[in-house]
């Protein structure tokens, strides 16, 4: 009778687990759509960057957004090209759908694009909010944000005509909520003023700085990363003027710095290069790279770099001294093992002799490898033992489906990584670190070190045995809210990016 009991009360158990996603809140998703002023951008060494790249920023886990805003797109070619549709069969009731076109309606050239103010631009706009609202899903419309031009008196000048005179129509006629992008960005060039302008704007960007923009730019309508965040705040002003649901999935205080300012974070991507095909079937390079939204990739740390201040930047290739001069702190994860690449690049004893050279000048190298198995050890620990340590060929905290306290960290030193911590955070299926001289252990468990650091004559070099700080374990997409995942990878950049030089070379190659 006792085993019966305790039989059906695992059965319940694993009911309800098996249950449970079925009843848990779905999250909100806004979808964006519009043009490139709200696109997102690559990373690479690129100071460009669309209003909706930065936007989610200034929203809580609690809330999706997705930027389906594409370059050189008007109200017409987003639907003609199908990317409308894409959007629409993916609505849910109670998603939000932010609209906002209108710099290139107005190319009155190409037929692709021109949709008139008063009849085709207004006709393709009541069909966003029709159909939006068809799915139960809220339309939000935009009126474009303003580029930055001025006249010689330092006057400033509206470039957009009707535009966005007819967004405001279909706003009112159609009780649809509006953002008036136009004149708060209006009101705040025009009491900026033309020189704090430009620093919003690429074409305040100099010359030989960035790979991307080795010439500069005249681009007096994209945005620079501050750019971006100056428009995604007029974007969340209105949202509190309307006072949206969405209110209460906005963060208190966004937190956006200039500590690392001159700095540079290169990523490898030349030891760890897993290919895959994309939707298109086209092979792209994925699994802890920087582009990769997915729980696999990078972006998430790739933008809290970014809002420390530091570039982006990607490693395509087996670095020499002097690229790794454009750095002021070097990547390197989980090389790749026969099974993810079937023609792996193992780090040679020559470009070893580089890498050292770099931290013994200074450089901040971080090492992140993972568990025997899914990582190459004999050529990565050539690398490590040369500041002492060494990766061990094992797998701690195996963790059993969502049994995620198997993989927990909660007795923690007193460390910057670990700094205002008061719960636990999150690593499984890690190899431990054995140490020699320099290396000192930061992270134990028992008998087992799991994070290390090493001083090398002016440089430093962090370790740790797992990929650790990835989409999937940072931004609680997985993980309960109670592991402090994020705020220990914020600790971890903002201590090794203090440690970091200010690149004085020039990034253009």
């Amino acid at each position: 009778m006792k085993n019966k009991k305790i039989f059906f009360m695992f059965l319940i158990a694993a009911i309800m687990t098996a249950i449970a996603p079925l009843y848990l809140p779905q999250k909100v998703t806004i979808y964006l759509i519009g043009d490139s002023t709200c696109a997102d951008k690559p990373l690479n060494d690129n100071p460009e960057r669309g209003w909706g790249q930065l936007f989610p920023n200034f929203l809580n886990d609690d809330v999706i957004v997705e930027n389906h805003a594409k370059n050189g797109r008007s109200t017409k070619s987003f639907v003609n090209e199908g990317l409308w549709k894409v959007v629409y069969d993916k609505l849910q009731p109670g998603d939000y759908v932010f609209i906002q076109f209108g710099h290139n309606d107005s190319k009155i050239t190409d037929t692709t694009r021109y949709a008139e103010p008063h009849t085709t631009y207004k006709q393709f706009l009541v069909r966003y909010v029709t159909e939006t609202r068809s799915k139960g899903a809220i339309p939000i419309l935009l009126t474009p944000v303003n580029r930055g031009k001025f006249d010689e008196q330092g006057k400033f000048v509206d470039q957009h005509g009707d535009y966005p005179v007819v967004v405001r129509e279909v706003a009112k006629e159609l009780n649809v909520p509006l953002i008036d992008v136009h004149a708060k960005s209006l009101k705040l060039f025009s009491e900026l003023g033309p020189e704090k302008t430009a620093k919003l704007f690429l074409f305040g960007v100099p010359a030989d700085t960035y790979k991307a923009l080795p010439k500069g730019n005249g681009d007096n309508t994209h945005f620079t990363r501050d750019g971006a965040i100056e428009v995604s705040k007029l974007v969340v002003e209105g949202i509190k003027e309307l006072n949206l649901g969405l209110v209460k999935y906005l963060k208190p205080n966004p937190k956006f710095s200039s500590i690392a300012k001159g700095k540079v974070v290169g990523l490898d991507y030349f030891y760890n290069h897993e290919i895959r095909k994309d939707k298109d079937g086209k092979d792209i390079q994925w699994h802890y790279i920087w582009e990769d939204k997915e729980n696999s990739g990078y972006s998430v740390l790739g933008n809290i770099i970014e809002n420390y201040g530091a570039t982006l930047y990607e490693i395509p290739k087996a670095p020499t001294l002097n690229e790794l001069k454009n750095v002021s702190l070097y990547i390197i994860v989980d090389p790749d093992v026969p099974a993810e690449n079937p023609t792996p690049n193992y780090i040679q004893d020559s470009t070893i002799a580089e890498i050292v050279k770099w931290v013994d000048q200074g450089g901040v190298l971080l090492l992140m490898l993972n568990d025997k198995g899914n990582c190459e050890f004999e050529h990565a620990n050539r690398l490590a033992e040369k500041f002492g340590i060494h990766f061990n060929e094992d797998s701690r905290n195996r963790v059993i489906g969502t049994q995620f306290d198997m993989g927990k960290f909660d007795k923690f030193p007193n460390h910057p990584i670990f700094e205002g911590l008061k719960k636990k955070i999150y690593l499984k299926e890690i190899s431990s670190i054995s140490l020699k001289t320099p290396a000192q252990p930061i992270l134990t468990d028992s008998s087992y070190v799991i994070m290390a650091g090493s001083n090398y004559g002016k440089g430093f070099v962090f370790a740790v045995g797992d990929p650790w700080v990835y989409n999937e374990y940072i931004d609680n997409r997985k993980l309960p809210v109670d592991f402090e995942n994020y705020k220990a990878a914020e600790n971890l950049l903002k201590w090794l990016l203090e440690k970091g030089a200010v690149v004085k070379t020039k990034l253009v190659q």
